[in-house]
């Protein structure tokens, strides 16, 4: 087996986040990553949806970091909607250093629109190879291993976002990102912005546990079988998995 899967899977930590997922596609919205570049401790805010490119049978470690729900979705649909794989950057290495430079005169040239956008996009899809992994309400993990996660992003064009003045977004920086009501204010300003797919996109859900099937069989039903033909309903209903399944049988 490849190291590598056929899809790329979006972990969550409850089942009314992937219900939403479900009903109403991605919602994009701003993380925060903090990257070292040399001896620079460097903080970026970004509209993303993240994604891991994890076989199932290597993938527990990472349902113990990001929960137990979760959706894959092809390989084909991930290319076509124009993800990309993360860039992993060892702190103290040269290709470290090199970066840094470039995107401090990314920030210096904020006043020319194309190179400041073009900097900001191949900046938010960078991320140490190893550092310290914060999850919430649990104990960090120290000198976590990112590149292990094979993390595929969305992040949309900053260029179509400068040209059209409904889809305009904004960079917060830390200081602008730090209270739950600054976060829903600069999230609600993005709120159009969606990662779409179809039901022949979804190669499995991922639930936490057998006793929740029947309830994920009726939600798919009742939800998705306004827009989904009967044939894709079932079809998705015979895709769902658990993690019990995933932690037993592979």
């Amino acid at each position: 087996m490849g190291l590598s899967s056929n899809s790329i899977i979006h972990f969550t930590s409850t089942k009314d986040s992937l219900k939403g997922i479900l009903s109403n596609d991605f919602h994009v919205k701003y993380c925060i990553e903090d990257v070292i570049l040399g001896d620079k401790n460097t903080t970026y805010i970004a509209p993303m949806v993240s994604f891991c490119d994890i076989p199932l049978s290597e993938v527990k470690n990472h349902i113990e970091n990001y929960g137990s729900y979760g959706i894959g979705l092809s390989k084909e649909w991930a290319i076509k909607q124009r993800l990309n794989p993360v860039v992993y950057v060892e702190k103290k290495s040269f290709f470290s250093e090199s970066l840094l430079e470039l995107f401090r005169s990314t920030y210096d040239a904020q006043m020319h629109e194309t190179k400041a956008t073009h900097g900001l996009q191949v900046f938010s899809h960078i991320k140490n190879y190893e550092s310290d992994l914060f999850r919430k309400n649990k104990e960090p993990k120290r000198n976590y291993r990112f590149s292990d996660e094979r993390e595929w992003r969305y992040i949309p064009s900053y260029s179509d976002a400068f040209d059209d003045e409904e889809k305009r977004f904004s960079f917060p920086s830390k200081k602008e990102f730090q209270t739950p009501e600054q976060k829903a204010y600069y999230n609600d300003r993005i709120k159009h912005l969606k990662l779409m797919f179809e039901p022949n996109d979804i190669k499995y859900i991922i639930i936490n546990d057998e006793s929740e099937i029947g309830e994920f069989i009726d939600f798919l039903r009742h939800v998705k079988g306004k827009n989904y033909s009967l044939h894709d309903v079932e079809r998705l209903t015979r895709r769902i998995i658990t993690t019990e399944q995933i932690y037993s049988d592979f």
